[in-house]
């Protein structure tokens, strides 16, 4: 199957393109063969993971394919989550945005000491998702159990358009991970263009951590002269 890069994979287009390549690379027909009124949508607790929750977790296409035209309950609940929810654990995005496009329930399936499908999404830059979660109503401001949101992980992950899609979305982007902010911990990474698109967006260019650094004494000490310039011109001191 070919690299797909995730930070151009957003348009509709896109997104259609996606969900025909994960099932054209197990050899499964086309999903519009697929009964759409034989899926059960029902959100219920079951003992064990059934059949879809199994090649969900095991990013089996094809496998997932048959479970839902044999009749599996898409929104079934495991002891280890949803077919959903262990697709977004196990890597397996492109199967998760179909699962999601199917009907699949994103609440379900996540412990409070896992991360939210958002978080997953926007730590992997895999715009397509983060979309979609959004548009169904994601939590912005959730928390995992670090403390980091889905704008944290976008932007220390080093992911420009996911970020860019959750500030527009209206993620905070004054929220402080592991004691610093977001604008602190890119401008220690050296990156420029994620920085300045914090900045533009209203990030606190004097925040101060406990240590009394702020984002302008990390770039000097680190001799990054551009972004010191750039601090410095949107009102930064030390």
């Amino acid at each position: 199957m070919p690299y797909l890069n995730p930070d151009i994979a957003c348009s509709p287009r896109s997104v259609a393109l996606l969900l025909c390549l994960v099932l054209a690379a197990c050899s499964v027909q086309p999903e519009s063969e697929v009964n759409l009124q034989r899926l059960d949508l029902r959100v219920v607790e079951i003992a064990q993971p059934n059949a879809l929750i199994r090649a969900a977790a095991q990013g089996d296409a094809a496998a997932t394919r048959r479970a839902l035209e044999q009749g599996a309950m898409l929104n079934a609940v495991s002891p280890v989550g949803t077919a959903f929810s262990e697709a977004m654990k196990n890597g397996h995005d492109l199967l998760a945005l179909f699962l999601l496009s199917r009907g699949a329930d994103w609440r379900n399936g996540f412990s409070p000491a896992e991360p939210s499908a958002l978080i997953l999404a926007a730590r992997r830059g895999h715009n397509a998702l983060v979309k979609e979660l959004l548009l169904r109503g994601s939590d912005l401001e959730a928390l995992d159990p670090d403390g980091f949101t889905a704008l944290a992980h976008a932007a220390i992950n080093g992911h420009l358009t996911t970020l860019k899609i959750l500030i527009n979305a209206g993620a905070d982007v004054n929220v402080t991970a592991q004691g610093r902010s977001i604008l602190m911990h890119v401008v220690e990474a050296n990156n420029m263009l994620l920085a300045q698109m914090l900045i533009n967006a209203g990030a606190n260019v004097n925040f101060r951590d406990v240590n009394g650094d702020t984002a302008l004494r990390l770039a000097r000490r680190h001799e990054y002269f551009d972004i010191d310039l750039m601090l410095v011109q949107a009102g930064a001191r030390l």
